[in-house]
């Protein structure tokens, strides 16, 4: 099953922006009449737009649901976002030949670099598939990255596999092993001369 995630970006775009212009419509908040008569309600408080809309009930749907964040928040080049899926102490195992990154800061500084050599990005993903047990799981999917690198076109095909962790009532990603696969294609046959 293939996924685009081109959607989900321009959602995430316009949940951005409605939060970022709420206080913008009114010089000054206005108050409606009290009624003394009316009942008291209670907000709900929530975290974040993005946790508003998180499905409920089945763990794996919500560990999808996470990955969609992770991957929206790579192509939008939001830190943030990213940040409110992976853990303080998230191990990454990158498509390149490096050292285990260990920690966010050292993930943020990594993603930074390559994230500001790309000006437009598509990632889709494929072939998802997800454990669960108890308050860790494991996703694995394949992924196609189309997008301008360095300003030249760019096609990658890769693999990850996510670790996830329940705390505090939410996945997070714990360590995130990624590998690009290199191109099998045969090479191009030799003109006869």
């Amino acid at each position: 099953m293939k996924k685009s995630w081109g959607a989900l970006a321009i959602a995430a775009c316009l949940i951005a922006g409605l939060t970022a212009s709420g206080g913008m419509a009114q010089d000054k908040p206005q108050n409606p009449p009290k009624d003394k008569k009316a009942p008291k309600m209670k907000a709900k408080q929530v975290e974040s737009p993005a946790q508003a809309g998180m499905p409920q009930g089945n763990e794996n749907n919500v560990i999808d649901y996470r990955i969609s964040e992770m991957l929206a928040a790579w192509q939008l080049g939001d830190t943030n976002l990213l940040h409110s899926v992976y853990a303080d102490d998230v191990s990454v195992v990158s498509g390149s030949f490096e050292a285990p990154i260990m920690g966010w800061p050292n993930f943020l500084v990594t993603y930074q670099k390559l994230r500001a050599r790309v000006s437009s990005a598509q990632k889709d993903r494929y072939n998802t598939y997800t454990v669960v047990r108890g308050t860790l799981a494991w996703s694995s999917f394949q992924w196609e990255f189309n997008g301008q690198v360095d300003g030249n076109a760019a096609r990658w095909r890769g693999q990850t596999t996510l670790v996830f962790e329940k705390r505090a009532g939410k996945w997070m990603i714990v360590h995130d092993h990624t590998s690009v696969v290199a191109d099998m294609s045969p090479p191009a046959a030799a003109a006869k001369p």
